[in-house]
């Protein structure tokens, strides 16, 4: 599929998962952990990144919401049984939309990603965007961003690569080039994106056909 319909999918995926009933979120998961099977992926980093995120979102909505104390003893200091099932879900919905991101963005090479952020700004060239520069800066930014990661697998030690883009003397181990390819698109490549968001108006009700 084309990388700029894998992007387009996912951000329409995270405005939908939301408010998804709670009972679909089984199969959106089953689905993200097999493409990840297929894919050969490995998110248990992504996620552990984020686990102390999650613990503060179930812990957040348990001492928020308020409810039955799951320790009466404790009292006001308790979090309560409805917060920490608000927070649960909450946290279920965000794991789903994480395996998602990996397997429909984190998954393609740094060239495909760039390749489907530009053919997703090229429209706005009606809007006097330079979708080439945008891409250009987001290019030199994942390449500065992936230096960095070879520095502290390399020396233990974030390098400064990162800053380097807004130093009047251009770093030289950062790029001044970036070859963009271009995929051509198919019709699956519209089709997809298309029912997806028509299903997403109509299941919240602002599209009856």
């Amino acid at each position: 599929m084309h990388p700029g319909s894998r992007i387009l999918i996912y951000v329409l995926a995270a405005l939908a998962i939301p408010g998804l009933p709670f009972v679909l979120l089984g199969p959106l998961l089953l689905a993200a952990l097999s493409g990840i099977w297929l894919l050969d992926r490995h998110p248990g980093r992504l996620l552990w990144r984020t686990r102390w995120l999650l613990l503060m979102l179930v812990l957040g909505y348990g001492y928020s919401v308020p409810g039955d104390a799951m320790w009466q003893a404790l009292g006001d200091w308790a979090p309560t049984w409805s917060g920490l099932m608000a927070g649960v879900e909450h946290a279920a919905r965000l794991v789903v939309l994480l395996l998602w991101l990996d397997v429909l963005v984190l998954a393609l090479t740094p060239a495909r990603m760039l390749s489907g952020l530009y053919a997703l700004l090229h429209p706005l060239r009606w809007c006097r965007v330079d979708a080439g520069r945008v891409a250009l800066r987001i290019a030199l930014t994942l390449k500065a961003i992936e230096g960095m990661e070879h520095a502290r697998h390399a020396t233990g030690r974030v390098g400064n690569h990162l800053r380097g883009l807004f130093d009047p003397v251009p770093d030289p181990r950062i790029p001044h080039q970036v070859l963009l390819m271009r995929y051509p698109l198919r019709l699956r490549d519209v089709l997809v994106p298309l029912a997806l968001a028509g299903l997403g108006l109509w299941q919240s009700g602002l599209w009856n056909p």
